[in-house]
């Protein structure tokens, strides 16, 4: 299991961050290449000199072996990683720091830990791996904050392990604290693995994918995590809440949904059984190049009605491939990819780029495949690999807070009618915030996942950001309310995969039936009557008197 101490504002673990000659290539390449005026380059503010506030409540005798008030795991149990909490941690900046933070190893402890918080009115925030991009990850804090004893983060990672494999059914009991590469690692001794990979992969885990309902990287069939969840066990202050394990039945509404997205609003995921598979043994892949966005949708609409189900079908705008570095790009690039655990996949791909050709797109270099008997990987040059690596450095972040740049994201689901007419609503909102925030700043296109009826479509934000922090957070908030603003104007959802969270519970809010609002509200009553499961995500915290 990974021992490694994780950064306390950055994608990746201490020592493995972006380095300063990499940091400084980054600074170059946004000054030169996208336009942005001269960035500082800062430092974070180290622990020691960290705004950290003293515990307010003291750790009870029969929890103590469990838990901790130290001033280090408690400044990184503060946040997740949305941007603004990201800013704070650079800045050091921990005031709503839970005063404890339980790292449980069994079920009972967990009920224990359960137990003490509803009878002393302590918040609870149950975390996996802490990435959460939605303001969810962390304990409450300003108004939320108010009216409870304390905070606690209950910290999941001592639930690390794959705890039963069923190779007939393929399926695998799993803890909920379990990171992903942990997952992986220990059902490869048995040839399976779980099939999801959020881009947070290496450092977030299965009850957090669970509670998020977090979203892989396969754009089709499999694009979220509920697709492999069999059945869960839910530790709630109420009692256990379990579902049966069944491949699938018709008896009533589905209750493994209402614990996939609870966001911890409801209980704590302990374990799940999940279906896994053998890793494909056949692979094909192929970029694909459009003079326009409407004509690449086109054919990413054509191909997955067609039913194709390819595993990889992302559409990239040629803003977004030059914002992380591949300037030399000048058409809008869709990644094609296509697996197989035991055919080739050479039909399919080839299906899909005859398509591609009739909406207008070009494949100069040709697909590529690999498997058994092709006797050869993927070129590091081409440009489906150029991407990958690219998108990940970018994509992350990292850079983003030491340059004060202004980065976030909003993403959202579309019919196919609908999506030419909001995309151009989409991006004249989200570029006019940026330009009154920020003066000049780039605003890109990408879709995630695509379905037959729309596609999950995603607008990236850059821009050059002021260094006081404050600052900086609030251009960030104006610019993402921009984008929800309208999202909500064509009826649309705020989030496709990154959860509610805190940041985009009030547009939640609108999108939900004021009777389904009602409805949770009085199910979290149930399972947990004193209202310490995370409160402020999903519903608001009950009134107390």
């Amino acid at each position: 299991m990974s021992s490694k101490t994780r950064s306390r504002w950055g994608w990746g673990f201490e020592g493995e961050m972006i380095d300063e000659d990499e940091l400084r290539e980054r600074k170059a390449y946004l000054e030169s290449a996208l336009g942005f005026p001269e960035r500082p380059v800062l430092e974070p503010v180290p622990l020691a000199e960290a705004t950290i506030p003293d515990p307010a409540i003291e750790i009870p005798d029969h929890l103590a072996d469990c838990c901790s008030s130290d001033r280090a795991v408690r400044a990184r149990r503060t946040y997740g990683m949305a941007r603004p909490e990201t800013i704070r941690a650079f800045h050091g900046d921990f005031t709503p720091a839970p005063d404890i933070v339980a790292r449980p190893t069994t079920d009972s402890e967990v009920e224990a830990i359960l137990a003490w918080a509803s009878e002393q009115h302590v918040a609870v925030s149950p975390v996996t791996g802490g990435t959460g991009v939605a303001g969810g990850t962390g304990p409450p804090s300003g108004d939320v904050r108010t009216g409870y004893a304390g905070t606690l983060a209950l910290d999941l990672r001592d639930l690390n392990e794959v705890l039963e494999v069923d190779e007939t059914s393929r399926t695998a009991l799993i803890e909920g604290g379990t990171l992903g590469p942990d997952i992986n690692d220990q059902l490869d001794e048995y040839g399976l693995h779980l099939r999801h990979y959020p881009q947070s992969y290496r450092l977030s885990g299965l009850g957090g994918w669970i509670a998020t309902r977090s979203g892989g990287h396969y754009a089709t069939r499999y694009t979220h995590i509920d697709e492999f969840v069999e059945s869960v066990r839910m530790v709630c202050p109420a009692g256990t809440f379990e579902t049966q394990r069944l491949p699938a039945h018709g008896a009533g509404p589905d209750a493994n949904r209402l614990v996939c997205g609870s966001e911890g609003s409801l209980g704590v995921i302990t374990r799940a059984w999940m279906q896994v598979e053998p890793r494909p043994a056949y692979r094909s892949d192929a970029a694909v190049y459009f003079d326009g966005i409407l004509e690449a949708a086109t054919a990413i609409r054509r191909i997955v009605q067609s039913k194709l189900t390819p595993a990889n079908c992302r559409l990239h705008d040629r803003v977004e491939t030059s914002l992380y570095g591949m300037d030399d790009l000048e058409q809008d690039l869709v990644v094609l990819g296509f697996e197989s655990i035991d055919r080739p996949t050479d039909a399919a791909l080839d299906r899909a780029l005859e398509i591609c050709e009739t909406e207008g797109g070009v494949c100069p270099d040709g697909p590529d495949h690999y498997g058994p008997g092709y006797g050869r990987d993927r070129p590091d040059d081409s440009d489906v690999a150029r991407w990958g690596t690219a998108f990940q450095l970018g994509a992350s972040g990292s850079t983003d807070v030491p340059l004060c740049v202004v980065g976030g994201t909003v993403e959202t689901a579309v019919t196919w009618d609908r999506f030419p007419r909001f995309h151009e609503a989409m991006l004249a909102a989200v570029t006019d915030a940026v330009e009154s925030e920020c003066e000049m700043g780039h605003v890109s296109t990408r879709f995630t996942h695509v379905y037959p009826d729309g596609p999950a479509v995603y607008y990236t934000f850059r821009a050059p950001g002021d260094p006081d922090p404050d600052r900086r957070i609030e251009q960030w908030q104006r610019i993402k309310r921009a984008g929800l603003d309208t999202v909500m104007e064509y009826d649309l959802t705020p989030t496709h995969h990154h959860a509610v969270g805190r940041d985009h519970r009030e547009w939640y809010a609108a999108q939900i039936p004021e009777n389904y609002g009602t409805a949770l509200r009085a199910v979290k009553g149930v399972l947990d009557p004193a209202g310490v499961m995370n409160p402020g995500v999903l519903v608001d915290p009950p009134e107390r008197g």
